[in-house]
């Protein structure tokens, strides 16, 4: 509709200065009327920020009617009332950008608004050494005019400044935001031409600066009247922005400065220089700024987890370097905790990969919460956690039990309605300032392993002078824990083969039969300050399922109940469980 009043503004002869100013007027008015029409017919759920636009559009209709007005009788400075309605433009279209810009980039992106800033002041140099200064300095303008000609440009680069940041922005396109950014890449050009136009005294009504305005509201009417409209201001995810194509740009605006005074100093010209200088010092710190945010970016992505937010395992080792020489020098101890989320390919194979990343990232979660600022939580490698422990006053066990507790105590819940029970196994090992990082490891690790041969879900220390080590594996102390080994795996035969004879049989792996026999030995080992018959039995319940698998479980507990298993009587008088120092979590 405004299309047809636009190519005939320049099809009437320039003469007929009235049919012309007509004419722009109605493709102003269509532009306004079409912004109206499009908010009614699609119905954006931002709707706001189109009745901005609207709003300014009138105020730009408002603006040329009055200047057209004012001019007609041959005047061509700045009349009063239009240029408040221009400057009313101003205010309603960067209200809209700015509630744009809230709306579509709801999360604050540090990089991104230093990059709109480097922009910014490089466009202002330009505008301030070739536009803004001339004019106020221009001979034969009164003190009213070099007002206007000064806010024009500083309003401009407002706009310019939150045009920069949404196209920064990232997330997608539509036909209707590339439209809204045609706009206002064109009336900045035309604003722009217009004041170095009418700076040097040649412009004309009609002429080439007048085409780029009408081109920019057709497309300000195209944006409002296309169905994309709708989605133009949905929230997209914030990004640095660190993209070769990003680099050149930050790179041309920041040689604009030196580029300018350059030019400056061929035209023999000097009285912008200290700007110039300012704005190259503004520049070069919001650089350094920027490279100081990607550096930290960098090694923040170095040293974290991408999944779980804990730190790396290279941040470990790292850590422990510089914590064993301390403990060195001072004589303190060093203390870790490694940790494993128990029967990790279980859940993964039952509920999906995915669902075993959240449960990643709920475990880390809460180990987090339940350390101190200055212990290290770092994630040790695929469902290992590991604790770089600084000196506890309640003591490396409590903390450890307390990391476990904190796991198990309440089941993750995955894609958002399946709870499922998580538990872990710790080997806590703590050596004396002096001993080697990998003796720390090693130790610590002998500690996980007797956990996880000792039934999971419990917690293990390992002893400085002897190493933690799992009830199968158990340095036999005068034969009595070889007989012990021996019933277990007289248990695991006879329950492996209860399990076969069932008629649903699923083909359990005889090692996890073999964890539940190890479980009840530990348990019930002669000696052992834990559990009766009746403990031991609640205790295979309520991991049935989750620690071990169900059909071991019951399998074992009949036998059990048939007389046919029974506690462990080592001839020699020692335990498993006491020879492999474990300290169950009931």
């Amino acid at each position: 509709m405004a299309a047809v009043p636009a190519v005939c503004h320049f099809i009437v002869p320039a003469s007929n200065a009235v049919a012309q100013s007509v004419l722009y007027c109605l493709v102003t008015a269509g532009t306004a009327v079409a912004l109206v029409v499009g908010i009614r017919l699609h119905r954006p759920a931002a709707g706001a920020v189109w009745w901005l636009f609207a709003g300014g559009q009138t105020m730009y209709l408002a603006g040329d009617v009055a200047y057209f007005a004012a001019t007609a009788g041959g005047d061509t400075g700045y009349p009063l009332f239009a240029n408040v309605l221009y400057l009313a433009q101003y205010v309603f279209a960067a209200a809209g950008l700015v509630l744009l810009g809230a709306r579509r980039l709801p999360r604050r992106n540090t990089s991104a608004l230093i990059d709109t800033a480097i922009l910014a002041v490089a466009a202002a140099v330009i505008w301030w050494v070739f536009l803004i200064h001339p004019a106020v300095a221009a001979p034969g303008f009164s003190a009213l005019d070099r007002v206007w000609a000064t806010i024009y440009p500083v309003m401009d680069l407002c706009v310019l400044t939150v045009a920069i940041r949404l196209l920064l922005g990232s997330g997608a396109r539509q036909r209707s935001y590339l439209l809204l950014l045609a706009y206002l890449g064109l009336t900045l050009a035309a604003d722009t031409a217009y004041g170095l136009l009418s700076l040097h005294g040649v412009y004309v009504t009609g002429g080439w600066s007048d085409a780029v305005y009408l081109a920019s509201y057709l497309a300000l009417g195209s944006a409002a009247l296309h169905p994309s409209m709708r989605q133009v201001a949905d929230p997209v995810e914030g990004r640095s922005g660190a993209t070769m194509y990003r680099v050149v740009l930050l790179a041309i605006a920041t040689l604009i400065a030196p580029a300018v005074l350059l030019v400056q100093a061929l035209r023999h010209v000097s009285s912008s220089d200290l700007v110039v200088v300012a704005a190259s010092a503004v520049l070069f710190l919001l650089v350094l700024t920027r490279m100081a945010g990607l550096i930290s970016a960098q090694r923040r992505i170095a040293t974290t987890d991408g999944l779980t937010g804990v730190y790396t395992r290279r941040f470990l080792s790292e850590a422990l370097d510089v914590h064993g020489e301390r403990a060195a020098r001072h004589g303190t101890s060093l203390a870790m905790l490694l940790l494993d989320v128990d029967h990790f390919k279980r859940i993964n194979d039952t509920y999906g990969h995915p669902a075993g990343d959240q449960v990643l990232v709920e475990v880390a979660r809460r180990l987090q919460d339940a350390c101190r600022s200055t212990d290290i939580v770092a994630r040790f490698g695929g469902e290992e956690f590991a604790v770089l422990v600084t000196p506890d006053p309640d003591g490396l066990a409590t903390l450890a039990e307390r990391l476990r507790e904190r796991v198990a105590g309440t089941p993750v819940l995955v894609d958002g309605r399946a709870a499922v029970a998580v538990t872990i196994s710790i080997g806590a090992a703590e050596l004396p300032g002096g001993a080697s990082t990998d003796d720390l490891l090693n130790a610590a690790d002998a500690a996980l392993y007797a956990a996880k041969r000792g039934g999971r879900n419990r917690v293990v220390m390992s002893d400085p002078e002897h190493a933690a080590i799992a009830p199968d594996t158990a340095k036999p102390a005068a034969g009595g824990s070889a007989d012990v080994e021996e019933q277990i795996r007289q248990w695991t035969a006879a329950v492996a083969e209860a399990v076969r004879r069932r008629a649903d049989d699923p083909g359990v792996p005889t090692s996890l039969v073999a964890g539940v026999c190890t479980a009840w030995a530990v348990m019930r080992a002669a000696g052992h300050p834990g559990l009766s018959a009746e403990q031991a039995r609640a205790e295979l319940r309520r991991c049935r399922g989750l620690v071990f698998h169900p059909h071991a479980v019951d399998a074992f507990l009949a036998l059990e109940a048939a007389g046919l298993v029974g506690t462990p009587e080592p001839r020699g008088g020692a335990t498993a469980a006491g020879d492999a120092r474990i300290a169950v979590s009931a």
